[in-house]
């Protein structure tokens, strides 16, 4: 999209939705009248790619007085996929939550049907297309190292392939498509590459950044899921030779293998002149952990770290901006730009981790005031209200303080533990699994959680022993000694013994500091690995 070309988001808060729709339908037909390539239609479309809370209503909007039109669907199609995701949360699958499931499930539906629909709708739907890959690798791989072979690929790639036989972002997706953590294979990988060279359909540029793909998802396996750093290097060192934008994974790689100073800086240094010259290259999660494991030999970088960052989230990436201020948080003398302002901006859109990020600087504050004390419980509450996990318990846990500042009721006490419980927080899961063995809560068919002072029913143990289960599954120490201590007995409502527990209402708060979020741990961790790193003399 070039520089004259309208903010899409802006005009649909707005509600200039005809001025939106007129630019979307002329960048559609100039795609299909041959006046315009992939990458500018994709990139008019690619802001909706979003989980952006406020544009619900302009949507509804768009969507009634333009009920059989292409635009509006796939671009209702693209915000439900981010929505899902960002509900989901960016962690591997046996980390996310019953809650991030359902959520994921109920948006990739949404997803699915709007992006089916739009494919009737114009002649050439490729942007469509586009999310329907998107949606299946969120699914995971359902095809078989015969399909691949046979090249019995779904619809939305051989659709999408015959109207537009050059496209290099559909033979991406069907490749992401195609990695070995997804249910697919290297061989599955490899064989679809092999495919699209000898088609000669694609250009020789695409095909050497197709193949380049390929060894970054093969170095991403090797590292996150086989545990071998060497082959995470050689494949990450092809895939960087192949394609400069693939130097982040080198860095990622070289970063696990703790490569020497030099190396890890010298591809940082490759991967940031790439996204200099290419203002789509955006950074991924994995980059920000090899910042995070960076020592103070990053430091003559940390300005074009801090621009690209800022560049991403200004652009509408708010996990640029989660990037930025947990940057700041572990390296405070990289004198990194302000993250709050972009973080609050991707708060007021709805993303849970930005609203998160911002209590932890609020926790950099050396001597708060009582005034510090409610801001803060102020963004606890927004975070918590954005479905965070962590933010909800702590919500729960000091529920006197924040009735009193907010004025909230009594029994939204328990939609906050639910909230917690429900989200992953596994203090929350333990609390709430006890409270509905004891019979002082129960779960209406309505899903609200309510007091109670009754035997448990058998739906509470049932409910109270997935809890304890996904707790202890996930590390809770806790929730697993529970466990052993119960019979068959103890989950049968007929049988059950009721703990003599205090009611909720009088459950003190657990003695800690601060917060014990996951991320925190992994930063203590960093900070373990750092000092046992320096008393053996290796760099960091």
């Amino acid at each position: 999209m070039n520089d004259a070309a309208p903010a899409p988001l802006s005009l649909l808060r707005s509600g200039h939705i005809g001025q939106l729709h007129t630019f979307l339908n002329g960048r559609q037909g100039q795609f299909e009248a041959g006046e315009i390539g992939e990458r500018d239609l994709l990139s008019a479309f690619q802001p909706f790619d979003s989980s952006d809370l406020t544009l619900a209503e302009g949507f509804r909007s768009w969507l009634s007085e333009h009920p059989d039109a292409y635009a509006p669907h796939v671009a209702m199609a693209a915000w439900f996929l981010g929505r899902g995701w960002e509900a989901r949360g960016h962690m591997t699958s046996n980390l996310v939550s019953d809650q991030g499931w359902r959520a994921l499930q109920h948006f990739l539906a949404q997803a699915d049907a709007f992006a089916h629909r739009a494919t009737t709708l114009t002649a050439n739907p490729l942007v469509a297309a586009t999310i329907l890959g998107r949606v299946s690798g969120t699914r995971g791989c359902d095809l078989t190292l015969d399909d691949v072979q046979r090249q019995a690929y779904p619809e939305w790639f051989t659709r999408g392939v015959h109207d537009n036989p050059g496209s290099y972002t559909l033979r991406r997706l069907m490749l992401l498509n195609l990695r070995a953590e997804w249910g697919g294979s290297e061989e599955h990988m490899l064989t679809f590459v092999r495919q699209q060279q000898e088609a000669r359909l694609l250009s020789d540029m695409d095909v050497q950044r197709l193949w380049a793909e390929f060894h970054s998802h093969v170095s991403h396996h090797a590292l996150h899921f086989a545990n071998d750093p060497v082959l995470g290097v050689e494949r990450a060192r092809l895939a960087a030779d192949l394609h400069p934008a693939q130097s982040e994974q080198l860095f990622i790689a070289l970063s696990h293998a703790r490569a020497v100073t030099a190396e890890r800086l010298e591809a940082l240094r490759r991967f940031l002149t790439a996204a200099e010259q290419d203002d789509t290259i955006t950074p991924h999660g994995n980059f920000a952990w090899a910042l995070h494991n960076s020592g103070d030999w990053a430091l003559p970088e940390t300005p074009r770290i801090g621009a690209l960052l800022t560049r991403a989230a200004g652009a509408g990436d708010p996990d640029a901006a989660v990037m930025l201020g947990r940057l700041q948080l572990t390296h405070p003398n990289w004198r990194l730009p302000d993250a709050l302002p972009l973080l609050k901006a991707a708060r007021d859109q709805g993303h849970t981790e930005a609203a998160e990020t911002i209590v932890y600087l609020r926790g950099l504050v050396t001597h708060p005031t009582e005034s510090d004390a409610a801001q803060k419980r102020d963004d606890i509450l927004q975070a918590a209200n954005l479905m965070s996990g962590e933010m909800s318990w702590e919500v729960y846990r000091q529920y006197d303080d924040y009735e009193r500042q907010f004025a909230l009721e009594p029994r939204q006490k328990y939609r906050y533990l639910h909230r917690a419980a429900d989200a992953g927080d596994n203090d929350a899961r333990l609390e709430l699994a006890q409270q509905l063995r004891a019979g002082n809560v129960e779960l209406g068919e309505d899903d609200v959680l309510r007091p109670v002072d009754t035997a448990p029913l058998q739906g509470s143990l049932d409910y109270a022993k997935h809890l304890l289960e996904r707790a202890a599954g996930s590390g809770h120490a806790a929730s697993g000694k529970v466990l052993k201590k119960t019979s068959d007995r103890d989950w049968q409502a007929a049988t059950a013994r009721r703990p003599a527990l205090r009611p909720m209402s009088h459950v003190p708060a657990p003695a800690r500091s601060g917060f014990r979020l996951s991320w925190w741990h992994w930063l203590a961790g960093i900070a373990v690995v750092r000092l046992i790193a320096s008393l053996f003399g290796h760099q960091w």
